[in-house]
């Protein structure tokens, strides 16, 4: 990365981020660090999309033999064919889309496009708080289960009642809780004790945080020429729009806002915390650092797996630091320093709001925090089976930490005994018993294309008169339409995301890739760790930036790609004639060869891969780790499309 000085501040700016024409300038360990993360990224989206084509997840009931019924996640089979389908249907409606807004184009002038752009932003934010408001002010949906118990101990502390701490309560078990317990405490003073549709309303907030960020993150790296190019306009703001668009199109993250547990407050705060640092490493202000880290400070002490985040921008600020010292010129290369600072100005953020929240919650209830449950036995849960799926919440942790009377020392040890037991299991029958689990357990947590957020919903109670068509929508047939149309939009978003991994692979830069980062490592992490879609979604929604960048170079390439490489080569062979043996020429005739050469490799290589794949497709092994499909042992089908005695009447 080539660094040039600002005339004014004499700070330092990255010279180019990714153009196709600065390709020359991107040493080796920059194209090794790239490919790398995006082999990885591909490998990932890939084992998803497969899953997404093949089988689709959904959270039914299982009836048991004493006549009652148990949650339990399903999987039936899907259809390939009709994905390619809904993929050639959106292609096309992408092409027309492009062709009308070049139209749109060419009647405005800039100025006023820049206007209409920040002024349909704006807009969207503001349609966002709308909807999300009358969702919330429509459904008055009671809090249940986790968030149930959240909610229940901020009341009972503008009670004086602090009984949550004793031993073997809530808090007791989980003190790392206690961080969202004050959120909700502090806003009872604001709404009142027992208003909790007021802090659904404040999930509203950080819902339309999360949107505005998201948008703002998908320009803030890519380059104005590839904006243009793909035909979305300069200063990337179209870009920035459709994300938005597509964010509101993608609805499962937006249900989340009656779910009081957390989940939307720190993912807002943690995009703010990517989003300044992004700031930082384009315009090399010190500000950034401090908000970065005080966004991430607060975001870990609402919801703790935030410090995926902060490891994932960490990776980028070493990276930064490394390609400072070795390959920055000039005085540049003595700020290398900077960018560690950085690191450890997060990690003090994160250690002091850790520390102010949780003398905050001693000196309020007068009660000391307990050391709680080892964060081990999540672990060892997270690779079990579960009633509801595998790596799912079984009680493990609670059992473990009761039956060794809360000694920290001894359920570590009964921990690591299982854990060995566990690994010793799956390497003796790799087959059946470790790579079939975790593909299981991928389904069951990334699968699901409503990622349970209408299970989150239906059955909770309220008291409000729900209209017929969003009951229907929560729980009806409304509810299969809904899941069958993101069990497209799934498909889509993780064909988009391979879309540009492999469009942009060159011209791309490496720090558009921080949220897709975050992305693997929400999915390595929960590869082991207690699994729920709820807990990922936050992670699959960083891919929409990626996918819809991937459909609009997609767009590109169906539309001008075969055109211009015609184009090109009628050029070549016309100057070949006119010019003879010129050097030029000869250097064009190389390159076309090179060209023919690339383009030949890539052919048979696309071609390899297909056949492999088709080859997997044929055992048995597949239909146990992609092609899940339980219909055989239960009327899952029935249940995911309420058909028979599944139907429901509205």
């Amino acid at each position: 990365m080539i660094l040039k000085r600002h005339n004014d501040s004499g700070r330092f700016r990255p010279l180019f981020s990714g153009n196709g024409d600065c390709m020359e300038q991107k040493h080796l360990f920059y194209r090794m660090i790239n490919g790398m993360i995006r082999l990885l990224l591909a490998g990932v989206t890939f084992i998803l999309l497969l899953h997404s084509i093949f089988s689709t997840s959904f959270v039914g009931r299982l009836p048991m033999a004493d006549g009652s019924e148990q949650e339990r996640t399903f999987n039936i089979a899907d259809s390939p064919l009709r994905h390619l389908l809904a993929f050639i249907f959106l292609t096309i409606l992408l092409l027309v889309g492009q062709r009308l807004f070049i139209i749109y184009r060419k009647r405005r002038t800039w100025k006023r496009d820049f206007e209409r752009f920040d002024a349909a932003f704006w807009g969207l934010i503001m349609l966002t708080l709308a909807f999300g408001s009358a969702y919330v002010l429509m459904t008055q949906f009671y809090p249940g289960s986790d968030p149930a118990k959240v909610y229940a101990i901020a009341k009972q502390w503008r009670q004086g009642d602090f009984s949550s701490f004793g031993e073997g309560e809530y808090l007791f078990c989980y003190p790392f809780q206690s961080g969202i317990v004050l959120f909700f405490y502090l806003l009872g003073f604001i709404f009142g004790a027992d208003n909790y549709v007021g802090l659904q309303l404040v999930n509203v907030f950080f819902l339309a945080v999360i949107y505005g960020l998201l948008a703002k993150i998908s320009g803030l790296f890519y380059e104005v020429q590839d904006a243009d190019r793909i035909g979305f306009g300069r200063k990337r703001r179209g870009l920035q729009t459709a994300v938005y668009l597509a964010l509101l199109v993608w609805t499962p993250l937006a249900f989340y806002v009656t779910y009081l547990y957390g989940i939307l407050p720190g993912m807002a705060l943690s995009l703010s915390a990517v989003y300044f640092a992004g700031k930082y490493l384009t315009a090399r202000r010190y500000r950034y650092i401090a908000a970065a880290s005080l966004c991430m400070g607060l975001a870990t002490v609402i919801k703790m797996n935030c410090l995926i985040y902060l490891i994932a921008i960490a990776c980028f600020l070493v990276y930064d630091a490394v390609e400072l010292f070795f390959f920055a010129e000039g005085n540049a290369r003595g700020r290398w320093y900077v960018s560690l600072l950085f690191i450890v100005c997060m990690g003090l953020g994160v250690v002091f709001c850790t520390h102010l929240s949780n003398r905050l919650v001693e000196r309020i209830s007068g009660e000391k925090l307990a050391e709680g449950e080892v964060m081990l036995s999540w672990v060892v849960m997270g690779l079990q089976e579960a009633p509801l799926g595998p790596g799912g919440y079984n009680g493990y942790n609670g059992n473990v930490f009761t039956e060794n009377e809360y000694d920290t020392e001894r359920i570590t040890e009964a921990c690591l005994e299982d854990l060995s037991t566990i690994m010793t299991r799956m390497s003796e029958n790799p087959l059946d018993e470790g790579v079939t689990f975790f593909a299981r357990k991928t389904a069951f947590q990334w699968n699901d294309p409503t990622f349970i957020c209408l299970d989150r919903t239906r059955g909770r109670k309220t008291q409000a008169e729900i209209p017929t068509w969003l009951k229907s929508l929560i729980e009806g047939k409304g509810s299969v339409r809904l899941s069958i149309f993101l069990n497209y939009m799934q498909t889509w978003i993780l064909l988009g995301m391979l879309l540009y991994l492999f469009l942009r692979w060159k011209k791309g830069s490496l720090w558009e890739l921080m949220g897709a980062v975050i992305f693997l490592g929400g999915y390595l992490f929960h590869m082991i760790w207690e699994s729920s879609a709820s807990y990922t979604i936050p992670y699959f929604a960083l891919l929409i930036p990626y996918a819809v960048c991937g459909m609009a170079e997609w767009t590109a390439f169906v539309k001008c790609g075969i055109g211009r490489l015609r184009r090109q080569e009628s050029a070549v062979e016309e100057e070949n004639g006119a010019a003879g043996e010129s050097s030029g020429n000869a250097r064009a005739v190389t390159a076309k060869k090179a060209g023919q050469k690339g383009r030949t490799v890539t052919v048979v290589l696309g071609l390899a891969f297909f056949l492999l794949i088709l080859t997997f497709t044929r055992t048995n092994l597949f239909e146990r780790t992609i092609a899940l499909d339980d219909n055989q042992l239960i009327d899952a089908n029935d249940q995911f499309y309420q058909m028979g005695a599944w139907e429901k009447a509205y």
